[in-house]
């Protein structure tokens, strides 16, 4: 049964759609969300009945859909007994949509509530093109910050913060797409687009931990911001994937976090959280990390949770006198380095859960020689993702749980692999750089 009503604040009609009534293999053409603004189906969503029990598993009953799309949607039209479509206490927001005012997105809501269910579609080329006008949009906003902290006429950081909610707007409607694609490790990699992957990973880290969209947005200016003060810098301190610092180096490269946070302090559109984030974002969870040499819960969790992301992309990034390591390994070394007390505990089952066993973006081999993109996270556990066969055909684990997979490097990628014997024997100080002979 269908129900039509008319959008006092608008010219365009809605229906009312019940869940039961949604057509398997419909496409939606339009974003449909829930009466708070948050975001159940997004454009480009195959109806299945994996995505109709999902709704239904959430409580939902009814969409508020397009009248133009009501009929694409249902598997009964507009026929049947019209009901009024009720009215909602409180108008409907737009700024509490994702992707319209990010900025406003509801304060004490976890983000993962409103996570749109992809798990059994395939990549989306469309969406792919979205997340690389982002990151190209990144590259322009940075160079413009960069002339403005040279010329101290910093004054705001909207355009990063949009950015930080246009990629949080992706990571809702596809999670696993936006992680895989924005986070995989480059050839190269600019300090931008570094920034770009911490704030990204970083954001995903704290959804899983049932942060809410404020929080959320914030841990992703923090991670874009957080080497600001590197502009200010020598060059040389700004390369990702730079040789061995000297010991004086080494000491003067340990002040950027407080010049980044420092850099920024004037600036009044940035909350104190992303600021403390920023300062300690190299503080070790044992009290091993720099400036300050914090340790615990006296860190800011933004900072707890970026400063495990930053681990990771300094592990999948290569330098100049190691490999970059496998994904697959770079966590599994972060898991045996947990055992000293590096790193916040819960922060690196949020990361072990964002990213699983085999790190969505990464490449796996088959048992039978074949190679493949993980492109999907388990429903349950770590171990079985789904995976992108070289010849585009889907493969879960889940459904093929006794077939060997294992990691593998990708030639393109300059990767290495790391020995179990290696992560078990180094002991290493994530503020310190990594030295270790590849297999």
């Amino acid at each position: 049964m269908i129900s039509t009503t008319s959008n006092a604040n608008d010219s365009t009609n809605t229906v009312l759609v019940p869940v039961d009534d949604l057509q398997v293999g419909a496409i939606c053409r339009t974003p449909i969300e829930d009466e708070m603004g948050r975001l159940l189906l997004g454009t480009g969503t195959r109806i299945t009945n994996e995505v109709i029990d999902g709704l239904r598993e959430r409580g939902i009953e009814e969409l508020t859909v397009n009248a133009e799309e009501a009929d694409v949607l249902s598997n009964r039209g507009k026929s049947g007994a019209a009901k009024a479509k009720p009215k909602s206490t409180r108008e409907k927001d737009a700024s509490h949509a994702p992707g319209r005012d990010p900025t406003k997105w509801i304060k004490g809501v976890p983000l993962k509530d409103a996570l749109v269910n992809r798990h059994h579609e395939p990549i989306d080329l469309t969406r792919r093109r979205t997340l690389q006008g982002h990151v190209k949009m990144a590259r322009s906003k940075f160079e413009e910050i960069r002339l403005a902290l040279t010329e101290r006429k910093m004054q705001t950081v909207e355009a990063l913060s949009d950015l930080s909610g246009a990629f949080a707007s992706a990571m809702v409607d596809d999670h696993d797409q936006t992680i895989g694609e924005v986070v995989a490790c480059n050839t190269e990699m600019s300090l931008t687009d570094r920034s770009v992957k911490l704030g990204v990973l970083g954001m995903a880290i704290g959804t899983e931990l049932d942060l809410d969209g404020p929080s959320v947005l914030e841990i992703g200016m923090a991670g874009l911001l957080h080497d600001i003060g590197l502009y200010s810098m020598d060059p040389a301190y700004s390369v990702p994937g730079r040789g061995a610092f000297s010991e004086e180096e080494t000491w003067e490269y340990r002040k950027h976090p407080v010049i980044s946070a420092n850099s920024l302090r004037e600036v009044s559109d940035i909350p104190h959280s992303v600021l403390l984030a920023i300062e300690q974002v190299h503080e070790q969870y044992n009290g091993e990390g720099y400036p300050f040499g914090l340790e615990g819960k006296r860190i800011h969790i933004y900072a707890r949770i970026l400063n495990v992301c930053d681990t990771y992309l300094r592990l999948t990034l290569g330098t100049g006198f190691r490999k970059a390591l496998v994904p697959h390994d770079a966590l599994g070394f972060i898991l045996h380095q947990a055992r000293y007390g590096s790193f916040d505990p819960q922060v690196i089952h949020a990361l072990l859960r964002t990213k699983s066993l085999f790190p969505l973006g990464s490449r796996v081999e088959l048992a039978n020689g074949k190679w493949a993109d993980v492109i999907r996270r388990p429903v349950e556990g770590y171990a079985c993702p789904v995976l992108q066969l070289s010849d585009g055909e889907r493969f879960d684990m889940q459904e093929n749980p006794n077939e060997v997979v294992q990691p593998t490097c990708d030639p393109q990628r300059n990767q290495g692999r790391l020995s179990i014997d290696a992560m078990k024997n180094i002991r290493w100080n994530p503020a310190d750089e990594l030295f270790f002979d590849e297999e």
